[in-house]
């Protein structure tokens, strides 16, 4: 180029790239990854980090072909990014707010809004007053700083995550040889997240399930008649009863020391140290699968469904208009994973006294009938509308489901076991729908303890579950706790108020 020609401003040579429209594209991917990284399985991010990337990169193609301009085909880029990324977030914002008593968060309302919004960003990034080139280098570094923090905080768990708390039970202790009962049993531990107490089943959601708790005690269950949780949410509650003591003794004020809990536990180290294998599932939940467990069952659902978090980061996009009008599509909902996941854990539980051999331990946290409520009474795919009555029938029918599934799997477990085994079935708090504190905590707590029946008790608490399982069938001796249980609000978890149990008096 000859000397005094000036550059033409449209070449990107001898610029600063505009790494900012690619790196604006993956921000709202991590971003939501951290904000939800205790639980959410990272690998499922995979997808939707890639796709992401990808759309940024074919956007500002485009643009770059379209404008000729390197920076303007940036800056237009990161102005329709932030437009597609922001709209589900201001949806949500927006959606139950209302101006004079009209509502606004509507679709047909902020859609055309967003619409001359996109139109205003076309019309200032081809304005040729204006030099974009010169905020290149700035908002590479804006954007290079944005991503810090998502990044440092999934590193800095992930990283957490591999180093677990030590158990509570000691070496020597796990290590005892003496048994009560030869040949060891195989033992299940299975969680039916959110499934109340009978009584209050009656009195919250006018729900009789006599016939599920009769049909239990006929096949030799002990069932608790006033048992409640020892908390109100899953983690503590499960850190609580796989450790055997109460989360203050366990030095717990947080999820994050409550989750390595939930892996490495007192139980779990104990029976491995007497020759069980450990049997885990996917649960969707990244905190309660076992991942590291002998024998792992990974759920692989088909690839056009969505996982649980593509559908909740998809629900932060502009992609939320279409997701709304197709809210019962067995495609493009995360309810449709959540029910086959079920489907799958129960048909494999029926198998496992086959397909593993014992001794084993299985620890199966089935999350229902906790929302999604996806299951009609005979397993059907359907959703619910967040709003009664629709809510309360949601719940109901996954009562109805997971009571007739539970009991093929005790008749098939009972049926193919050569030694009688233990089986525990219990709930690790109540149903999302209550009427008082106390009702949350209510729970079905039902044992299967061949020979051991006389140890169990109406008012019975999760914390002293293997208490008496270890004592009764490998000679340890660990005392009965006080059977307390804690109320907190779902803000603050680890905040507590007693509750008294008044059932019974």
């Amino acid at each position: 180029m000859p000397d005094g020609q000036k550059k033409d401003p449209k070449q990107h040579n001898g610029q600063t790239f505009p790494i900012y429209s690619l790196l604006v594209g993956i921000y709202p991917v991590l971003a939501l990854a951290a904000f939800n990284i205790s639980q959410i399985d990272l690998s499922t991010t995979y997808r939707s980090l890639l796709l992401s990337a990808a759309l940024a990169l074919l956007l500002f193609g485009l643009l770059r072909l379209l404008l000729r301009d390197w920076s303007r085909a940036a800056f237009l880029s990161l102005l329709l990014l932030v437009l597609f990324y922001s709209y589900g977030h201001v949806y949500n914002l927006i959606k139950t707010t209302t101006v004079f008593g009209f509502a606004i968060g509507r679709h047909r309302l902020l859609a055309p809004f967003w619409a001359v919004l996109a139109g205003l960003a076309v019309w200032i990034s081809t304005r040729k007053s204006i030099s974009f080139s010169r905020l290149t280098t700035g908002l590479n570094i804006v954007t290079a700083l944005l991503l810090i923090l998502p990044v440092f905080q999934i590193t800095t768990y992930e990283l957490a995550n591999r180093h677990l708390h030590s158990p509570t039970v000691s070496a020597s202790a796990a290590a005892a040889p003496s048994s009560a009962h030869s040949p060891s049993p195989d033992i299940y531990y299975i969680i039916l997240d959110a499934y109340m107490r009978s009584d209050n089943l009656q009195v919250v959601y006018n729900y009789d399930n006599s016939a599920f708790i009769k049909a239990l005690t006929q096949r030799g269950f002990y069932v608790a008649t006033c048992s409640q949780s020892n908390y109100a949410y899953t983690q503590p509650s499960l850190a609580s009863s796989l450790n055997m003591d109460y989360l203050d003794k366990l030095s717990v004020t947080s999820d994050a020391q409550a989750d390595p809990l939930l892996q490495e536990n007192a139980v779990r180290l104990f029976l491995k140290a007497h020759g069980y294998t450990d049997v885990a599932f996917e649960t969707g939940w990244s905190w309660s699968q076992w991942e590291n467990a002998d024998v792992y069952y990974r759920y692989h659902p088909n690839g056009y469904l969505l996982n649980a978090f593509e559908t909740l980061y998809l629900q932060t996009t502009l992609v939320r208009i279409a997701l709304d009008r197709s809210e019962s599509s067995e495609i493009t909902t995360d309810g449709a994973i959540h029910h086959n996941l079920i489907i799958a854990n129960l048909g494999i539980l029926k198998n496992l006294p086959k397909s593993v051999q014992g001794p084993k331990f299985v620890f199966a946290h089935l999350v229902i009938p906790h929302l999604p409520f996806v299951f009609g009474p005979n397993g059907e795919f359907v959703t619910y509308q967040m709003r009664n009555p629709d809510y309360l029938d949601g719940y109901r029918n996954n009562v109805t489901f997971i009571s007739k599934q539970i009991l093929q799997v005790v008749d098939r477990i009972l049926a193919d076991s050569t030694t009688p085994p233990i089986i525990v079935i219990q709930g690790d708090h109540g149903a999302p729908h209550y009427l008082t504190h106390e009702q949350r905590l209510t729970i079905l707590n039902a044992y299967y303890l061949p020979g051991e029946e006389s140890r169990l008790y109406p008012t019975i608490t999760p914390v002293n579950t293997f208490r008496i399982i270890l004592d009764a069938y490998f000679g340890q001796d660990y005392p009965l706790l006080p059977d307390v249980s804690r109320y907190s609000p779902i803000d603050n978890q680890y905040s507590y108020e007693l509750i008294p149990n008044p059932c019974g008096k």
